[in-house]
């Protein structure tokens, strides 16, 4: 019975349920804009700490009219941390948003998680960064 009942759980476990945010709970996978979506820098959320530190967030949304919005389709505010001496930015934390904005559910990615990271001229990272450290 037992053996039954553990093969039973296996299976219903190993069987991809929920929508597809539910499945890829990785906070730097989620803070990537997928197709049809676009990343915007919310200028109400930028904050100097210090001379050096500065933080922003970013809000990644669907922005394709062509394409009707998945059903099981969430927003994400993506939080950043600048280090204006040395032009990088660390992922923070990402929230999930319904579709009325409201919050479901925040990853805070630790600090030390993942590394810095220099963006390319000319992206938009770059001048998110640039107009965090003008402040």
């Amino acid at each position: 019975m037992t053996y039954r009942l553990a093969v039973v759980l296996s299976i219903a476990l190993a069987v991809p349920t929920g929508p597809l945010w539910a499945q890829a709970l990785d906070a730097e996978t989620l803070a990537q804009p997928k197709d049809g979506e676009a990343a915007k820098l919310d200028l109400q959320s930028i904050v100097r700490q210090g001379d050096v530190l500065g933080r922003f967030e970013v809000v990644v949304s669907w922005v394709d009219t062509t394409r009707q919005i998945p059903p099981d389709y969430l927003a994400r505010r993506v939080r950043y941390i600048t280090n204006c001496e040395e032009g990088t930015f660390t992922l923070a934390a990402v929230g999930l948003l319904d579709r009325n904005g409201n919050a479901l559910k925040t990853m805070v990615v630790p600090p030390g998680a993942v590394d810095p990271v220099k963006p390319e001229k000319g992206t938009d990272a770059a001048k998110w960064v640039r107009r965090v450290c003008m402040y």
